[in-house]
């Protein structure tokens, strides 16, 4: 999955950047969460995951988003970012966002969806 995202912290918290053209798998995803939480393992991460320009694999739902989930809260639920924004372009992925913000409300994360990145990188960079 090498070169499928990019992970760098700029001034408003950590950028995950995922390819444009690339297709977003629960597979991808926790790779990507493993990588960010590697890179920067403190808690108080404020971090944007850009997914514009990338697609949902076919099979990406429900079930699937739970996978996702199931693998941050079983090896880093002392280490969620404090705020994520989701950047996306797409209704699907803006679905499949919304529906991860669902899923997760209730931990100590704030989960925003974005489609205009000005507003996304404020809403990250505004600290708790």
């Amino acid at each position: 999955m090498e070169g499928s995202f990019t992970i760098e912290e700029l001034e408003y918290g950590i950028n995950v950047r995922f390819k444009a053209g690339i297709e977003v798998t629960p597979e991808l995803l926790i790779d990507a969460v493993d990588q960010e939480v590697a890179q920067y393992p403190s808690k108080d991460r404020y971090s944007l995951w850009d997914f514009r320009g990338s697609y949902p694999s076919p099979n990406f739902g429900y079930d699937a988003m739970l996978r996702v989930i199931e693998h941050i809260e079983a090896n880093y639920a002392d280490k969620w970012s404090v705020k994520t924004g989701i950047l996306v372009d797409e209704t699907i992925l803006f679905g499949l966002s919304r529906m991860f913000q669902t899923l997760v409300d209730g931990y100590s994360a704030d989960i925003g969806v974005f489609k205009d990145e000005s507003e996304a990188r404020h809403w990250v960079s505004q600290k708790k």
